[in-house]
């Protein structure tokens, strides 16, 4: 490969190797430090011939390096960066926004927010656009506009081939399909355009903090809030063991688009409840991202572990929560010595209101989860690389345990998973579930050398 790589014509500062130390250290970063690799080679792609010219060889993109799983770096093998195609161009006549490839929602949303526009971007913004938007994409303007998928205009993607290929709905209108979930089987995208919406004011938003006594009645409060939500609203509750006294609190991230007095009494149910925290304010809608459950913590281990549930009106959901609280109390002295898991460790449950997502049919895009669900995440995070299998292993145990709750009776056939927010054990049909076998016939006109194989890898038909 070394020989394959020398002759490409890379200017010096874009290709990266181990002799660099100081520039390789930099170039593997990721949000977690359990999906750092040892990369032989790393491409700094600057537009889409460069990854054009590498396409044939075995590759891992790496976008926003959000991913948990190491799915963005290869050891010993070739990754190509799309961090430095960071530039976007926003047409304030059509409301359309072209993003490159290697930006991050963060800046897409400060650039949109300087005409009084936003797009619906992830929960939390230091995520890169193009992997959160090809696996589905739910965020906080979901509810009103529907997943980020359902906004995405058009996209130039490099194929098998090497061509550098536009698919929207009139052109390539196959390959639009497929990558709307399921583009790791075709290729990467090098930009995308997205719909843009009026968002000239602030947002309120913010966190509720309660007692662990107030478990059940705050998913009471939650299943209220739910039946009546408008589409300009959603909420994250939370679960955390937070320092110095390690004591279980709730947690909820509350988000209304519109003032303050307004959101407070669209989220009565919860303040009904006397939370012993508020920290609700109105803010730029760009500040929304930036902090949370999941903020940026790169010094730190972590490791998502996440699965589709059922709404928060089901009585399944407090026990849920009340198992793993009573899992992690029990084992906070054990982590603590033996595991060293930090007290941001947290589960969390996504609650965006999803008439929007359900009004669209699953067979309009790849990703075969627009239907009444919710995420439950995981994210375990600690500082000591020599536990790192013990600490994935116990945060799998927890999501095994809630699988088996949530799908008891349940047929192979009707679990869902969502390829975001993987453990790692899915399989591509459960990820893509009624659309697999058409992706298989696309996928052997587009990848018939299963070129693009590493994530969810689906086998190419003739």
């Amino acid at each position: 490969m070394s020989d394959n790589i020398a002759s490409l014509g890379f200017a010096k500062d874009q290709l990266v190797t181990p002799d660099n130390d100081e520039l390789n250290k930099k170039a593997i970063q990721r949000w977690s430090e359990t999906a750092v690799r040892r990369a032989k080679y790393i491409v700094l792609a600057e537009t889409a011939e460069d990854v054009s010219k590498v396409n044939k060889l075995d590759l891992t993109i790496k976008g926003g390096g959000h991913s948990c799983s190491g799915t963005s770096l290869s050891e010993g093998g070739l990754v190509v960066d799309l961090s430095r195609m960071n530039q976007c161009v926003i047409n304030l006549e059509q409301r359309m926004i072209k993003v490159g490839g290697g930006m991050l929602w963060s800046d897409v949303d400060t650039e949109t927010a300087k005409y009084g526009m936003a797009t619906v971007g992830g929960t939390v913004n230091h995520t890169g656009v193009g992997g959160f938007t090809v696996g589905g994409g739910y965020g906080w303007l979901t509810p009103c506009y529907g997943l980020i998928i359902n906004n995405l205009e058009e996209a130039e993607v490099v194929t098998a081939n090497g061509k550098i290929v536009t698919c929207n709905e009139t052109k390539n209108g196959d390959l639009s399909w497929g990558i709307r979930g399921a583009s790791s089987n075709f290729g990467p995208a090098m930009s995308f355009t997205f719909k843009l919406f009026l968002r000239p004011n602030p947002i309120w938003a913010g966190l509720l903090m309660y007692p662990p006594l107030l478990l059940t009645s705050l998913f009471d409060a939650a299943a209220k809030w739910e039946k009546i939500a408008s589409v300009d609203e959603s909420a994250l509750i939370f679960f955390g063991c937070p320092a110095p006294a390690f004591t279980p609190m709730l947690v909820v991230i509350l988000f209304y688009n519109g003032s303050a007095q307004e959101g407070r009494e669209k989220f009565a149910p919860f303040f009904a409840l006397g939370p012993i925290s508020d920290m609700t304010r109105e803010m730029p809608y760009p500040e929304l991202g930036s902090d949370g459950p999941l903020n940026k913590t790169p010094w730190l281990h972590l490791e998502t572990a996440r699965l589709l549930n059922q709404p928060p009106s089901l009585p399944s959901t407090p026990s849920i929560f009340r198992s793993y609280s009573t899992t992690m109390q029990s084992s906070l002295e054990t982590c603590r010595k033996r595991r060293r898991i930090s007290s941001r460790s947290t589960i969390i449950f996504e609650l965006h209101p999803f008439s929007k997502i359900t009004a669209i049919p699953e067979s309009a895009t790849t990703f075969s989860n627009q239907g009444n669900w919710y995420n439950l995440i995981f994210v375990m995070r600690w500082t000591d690389p020599a536990q790192d299998k013990q600490v994935r292993t116990w945060a799998s145990e927890q999501v095994d345990f809630l699988r088996g709750k949530e799908e008891q009776g349940v047929q192979p056939s009707g679990r869902r998973r969502y390829g975001n927010y993987a453990k790692g054990d899915e399989k591509a049909p459960e990820v893509y579930r009624g659309n697999f076998e058409c992706l298989a016939q696309l996928k052997g006109k587009y990848n018939p050398d299963n070129v693009f194989h590493k994530w969810f890898a689906i086998p190419p038909k003739p």
